[in-house]
């Protein structure tokens, strides 16, 4: 498989079932059809090289991961605009920017809290009882 002129193809797929242009780095205008008749402008907001990772991290094909595109374009909720990249996959959005998972966001919390780490790794049996301790290196 030929990983050569990813997102130059990316931009061809798409304009074989719908209008495509790229209207700034690393966001792309596509405008297609819907069942009704209506048309349905979405922005892709993806840089060339997320969809090199895209393409050739989880589908490892250019055809499988473009399919994938579409099926996210039309699948999009009435009210989404956006289909935003993270981690290795298109996610449908209101808005151009994903809101933080709250866990993530109780996780960076934690961690300006507490600088100095927290939690603790074991090995433990199967009936809980801790075995052995990472202990941190002494300062």
């Amino acid at each position: 498989m030929s990983y050569e002129r990813l997102w130059e193809r990316l931009l061809e797929f798409l304009n074989t079932w719908a209008v495509a242009a790229e209207v700034e780095p690393g966001r792309i205008e596509v405008t297609w059809r819907n069942r009704d008749g209506s048309a349905k402008p979405v922005e892709i907001v993806m840089t060339p090289d997320e969809w090199d990772e895209m393409v050739t991290i989880p589908w490892g094909d250019f055809d499988d991961a473009a399919q994938e595109v579409r099926k996210a374009l039309v699948g999009m909720e009435h009210h989404e605009r956006f289909l935003v990249y993270a981690d290795y996959k298109l996610v449908a959005s209101a808005t151009e920017v994903l809101p933080v998972h709250p866990e993530v966001a109780r996780l960076k919390e934690l961690t300006r809290q507490h600088p100095e780490g927290f939690g603790r790794w074991v090995v433990m049996d199967r009936d809980g009882n801790v075995l052995d301790e990472f202990e941190p290196p002494s300062e």
